[in-house]
């Protein structure tokens, strides 16, 4: 009897610690309960994606993407009041990880250097808010809230708490809060329904690697597995259970998430596979230790390009990364229009009350704003 319940104390102390790790499934399980259309899109995106990849040829494109984010740090004590360093880390530690150039790749399997990939997406701390006007790509919010639940998304508005999103199409939101249940973050994967909820949250002490947390996950890694569910990746042991399918055909099929960090190779030949290298638990998509994690494959890399053509298109084209040019009624003459743009950097017509870019033959750049 004592064995027996010994090892239900076990099964419910994994089961606990599996759960609070990433919260993203039973986030987009309440959003598709909520929003039948949320459903729907969900249930249509690994058909697309499944298409978009098989057109799809020019895996070694060179061509880098970079997404602007903006952080919106929701505090209550001073430690939830995360310092402009800490934030900047993790911009940091997001781009070594997907480019590529984290210093522990060379920890990687020899078997698995082939497929570990630079993703070749960038990220920004925006420069340029939704208005046009400059920014640090940070705001701060002070709450009375203690702590925020992701079952109810509080976080994400001003009315309850918390900050409201930027326009969500055009920049990667995380908000950083103090987060319940020991929840480290969650995410909103893509699709043709994106609400005003769509970004990251990340708990505060898990954000970046300076902050005074002595966890197994206090090296950044938080936010780099979730930005992979907001580009459309699933745990590596797929979405529905143990031996599921993450709709990834180079890694390797996994019974369930990993913990710590196992010696390589770990699981061998799992879920009935003839596979001696054993579970890719140092992907960034497994529950490891921040320690141990340190690659994508090639495979991923693809499905995050194909979220983004689908799904994520404004990333593609923007200047939100780049200082606003303030022009103050300076004289040119005998100057060409070249194009009107707008604040996004797409091209534009003249409009009375909007704000607009008129570039010109000179080099010159004007801000125009037609008054009706």
């Amino acid at each position: 009897m004592k064995q027996i319940i010994a090892i239900l104390l076990l099964g419910i102390t994994l089961n606990t610690t599996a759960q609070s790790r990433c919260g993203t499934t039973a986030h987009y399980t309440k959003i598709e309960a909520e929003f039948p259309e949320y459903k729907s899109a969900r249930n249509t995106v690994n058909t697309y994606t499944k298409q978009w990849i098989s057109n799809y040829t020019d895996k070694e494109s060179n061509a880098i993407i970079t997404i602007p984010v903006v952080v919106h740090v929701i505090w209550k004590t001073n430690a939830e009041n995360i310092s402009e360093a800490q934030i900047l880390s993790q911009i940091t530690i997001l781009n070594e990880d997907y480019r590529r150039t984290n210093s522990d790749k060379t920890n990687t399997p020899t078997v698995w250097n082939s497929i570990a990939t630079d993703t070749e997406i960038e990220f920004c701390l925006a420069k340029t808010d939704p208005q046009g006007n400059l920014t640090t790509g940070i705001t701060r919010t002070q709450t009375t809230t203690n702590s925020f639940s992701l079952s109810n998304d509080q976080m994400k508005y001003t009315n309850t708490g918390g900050k409201d999103a930027w326009p969500n199409k055009d920049y990667l939101n995380i908000w950083v809060c103090s987060l319940q249940s020991g929840v480290l973050g969650y995410a909103t994967p893509p699709s043709s329904f994106i609400g005003t909820y769509d970004g990251v949250v990340i708990n505060h002490e898990n954000f970046g690697n300076i902050s005074s947390s002595q966890s197994a996950y206090n090296l950044g890694r938080t936010a780099t597995h979730e930005v992979g569910h907001w580009l459309n990746l699933e745990h590596i042991w797929g979405a529905s259970g143990s031996c599921g399918n993450d709709q990834v055909t180079d890694t390797p099929k996994q019974e369930i998430e990993n913990y710590g960090c196992p010696t390589f190779p770990s699981k061998a030949n799992s879920c009935n596979t003839t596979n001696p290298n054993g579970d890719m638990f140092m992907n960034y998509m497994d529950y490891s230790d921040d320690a141990c994690m340190n690659l994508f494959t090639a495979g991923q890399k693809t499905r995050m390009l194909a979220a983004i053509n689908l799904y994520r298109k404004n990333l593609l084209n923007h200047n939100l990364c780049h200082t606003p040019t303030a022009i103050n009624h300076i004289k040119q003459d005998n100057k060409n229009l070249i194009k009107i743009i707008d604040v996004l950097g797409r091209t534009a017509t003249a409009t009375k009350n909007t704000p607009l870019f008129y570039i010109y033959d000179n080099g010159t750049v004007e801000k125009k704003i037609i008054i009706e």
